[in-house]
């Protein structure tokens, strides 16, 4: 892979920002070298030139998007906050992030239906490590501090991880259903306050009656 500086790394950020808002518009990871091409007005040849080939642009791209929340998530378990706090940060992050790029669910999933023996292990420890770790540090302290019940890491990440990926990944239905036409502001908000209100009813520690 050619690694880009100066004018190259604007080159490749062309590339990525094309692919990303295309992704994000037209709601589906279903998109082509010509469809980027265009839609950048670079040749579709710089792909391979910078990425080796689509698919390799693709990890390139969610390393892109992903890489400031998972610098912040690192940071969180050493915050000196409540660890319902630090939950809440992390529930309101994810979601944040699902709103910015709704694609990267669909495009892990691509990349591991395409490849999986390449790419599974890479997705695995370049971005859902991170986040199941910081998950069970949470946790953790908010177990030992008498807040939080015992919880199974599995479950508490199958949870939240479902839950942010549906709203956006199911949104086509949700007009059916519902009547939401887009996932906006106000939806993004109530849908973090009402995770976690769930999520903290389901562990929070029974309150003693003595």
């Amino acid at each position: 892979m050619k690694k880009p500086n100066g004018a190259a790394s604007v080159t490749r950020k062309q590339l990525l920002s094309a692919a990303g808002e295309l992704m994000a518009t037209r709601g589906s990871t279903d998109i082509s070298l010509n469809d980027i091409a265009e839609k950048s007005g670079l040749s579709s040849a710089l792909v391979k030139y910078y990425f080796g080939n689509k698919a390799g642009m693709m990890l390139g791209l969610l390393r892109e998007v992903l890489a400031p929340s998972l610098l912040q998530l690192r940071h969180l378990p050493a915050m000196e906050l409540p660890p319902q706090t630090k939950l809440r940060i992390h529930i309101s992050g994810l979601v944040k992030s699902y709103y910015l790029h709704p694609y990267v669910n669909r495009l892990m999933h691509q990349l591991l239906y395409e490849d999986s023996e390449t790419f599974g292990p890479i997705l695995a420890e370049e971005f859902s490590r991170p986040v199941a770790d910081v998950q069970k540090m949470i946790l953790e302290e908010g177990t030992r501090l008498g807040v939080f019940r015992p919880v199974d890491p599995l479950f508490f990440y199958l949870h939240i991880i479902g839950a942010c990926d549906q709203l956006f990944h199911g949104r086509a239905q949700l007009e059916h259903l519902f009547g939401v036409k887009t996932i906006d502001d106000d939806v993004r908000r109530g849908f973090i306050d009402h995770l976690y209100g769930v999520v903290m009813s389901g562990i929070a520690a029974p309150v003693s009656s003595s």
